[in-house]
């Protein structure tokens, strides 16, 4: 049985979201976005994701 991860990538975190690449980088830069970043490794924490969004939701305007 195959462990269910916790971290997705930005390209995992980009499909979930319905968004783009270039937007998804935008995003793991505000502090309040769920992610650790490990130099040039980021990690999205994938609980957390979508309660960001709902929180965020027509906040930001890209």
């Amino acid at each position: 049985m195959a462990e269910e991860k916790i971290g997705i990538s930005i390209d995992e975190a980009r499909k979930m979201l319905g968004i783009g690449r270039n937007l998804m980088l935008e995003l793991v830069k505000l502090d309040d976005f769920p992610c650790i970043k490990f130099k040039r490794k980021i990690v999205i924490d994938k609980e957390k994701l979508p309660e960001w969004f709902s929180n965020n939701y027509g906040k930001y305007d890209y």
